[in-house]
């Protein structure tokens, strides 16, 4: 119910205010490995993605994110999906907020499906770089056995122009089920430039994951392609998509981010 009421009320705010909505459409692949304590799993992956939201046209702001792609490694394929959705405060230089977002896989045979809630906020230092910080809980559910999840997470971005854009995050969380109660750490680097007159822009991330006091880690790095509506810049449009909070568990063991 609730994830069902916040991506309502973050579509019908946004279909009230057509004008101020800017966002994205594009397309990523990535490449990385995962280790659970023997041989890596080489895994190769793309994925469609889109964003759509707007400032609001007073204190108000909401955002719609989606992904779908598909992830291959040397013993398995995976279909998977992402869909969130944002909705925020804001006053003279900052955000607050709440955030509901979904992954599932599926290979077919099995499916695991992951859900978070919870608050984030944006912090501008200035006119060219931003904070950004979210803490989520929620559940994994993989073939019947069930999984708490906690995460806490914080970044920044620093724009060397309008439309050349830097950025990073750490964060730390908490796995808890199947027996056994896990800390896990991400941490990445990211960024995205629009070099030309048309709206296109490149992204590159890497991306890392460990389970503390496990062998189990992974690390992914993507390349992408976006086409950017509404108009503006790299910068503008960030400011109607600011938000790119993700599941716990899936997102980052995989490098969907």
């Amino acid at each position: 119910m609730k994830k069902t009421a916040l991506l309502a009320a973050a579509a019908a705010m946004m279909m009230a205010t057509p004008a101020a909505a800017q966002g994205y459409l594009g397309l990523e692949y990535s490449n990385g490995n995962i280790d659970f304590g023997g041989p890596d799993l080489e895994t190769d992956g793309w994925q469609g993605e889109g964003a759509f939201g707007f400032g609001g046209t007073g204190s108000w702001g909401a955002q719609l994110d989606a992904s779908f792609g598909n992830l291959s490694t040397d013993t398995d394929d995976v279909d998977a999906y992402t869909l969130g959705g944002h909705l925020w405060w804001q006053g003279s230089g900052w955000r607050l907020g709440g955030v509901v977002t979904t992954t599932n896989l599926d290979d077919g045979g099995s499916e695991l499906d992951e859900i978070q809630y919870g608050v984030e906020g944006t912090w501008d230092l200035g006119p060219s770089a931003n904070l950004f910080s979210s803490y989520t809980i929620g559940e994994v559910d993989f073939g019947g056995a069930d999984g708490d999840l906690s995460n806490w997470d914080f970044g920044g971005n620093f724009y060397a122009s309008p439309n050349i854009r830097f950025g990073g995050f750490f964060g730390v969380g908490n796995v808890d089920g199947g027996g056994g109660d896990v800390d896990t750490t991400s941490f990445g680097i990211n960024g995205e430039f629009q070099p030309w007159s048309a709206p296109v822009s490149i992204t590159l991330a890497w991306n890392n994951f460990e389970i503390d006091d496990a062998d189990v880690s992974s690390d992914a790095f993507s390349i992408g392609a976006r086409w950017n509506f509404g108009g503006g810049t790299l910068q503008e449009r960030n400011n109607a998509t600011p938000f790119d909070t993700n599941t716990g568990y899936a997102n980052r063991l995989y490098g969907i981010w």
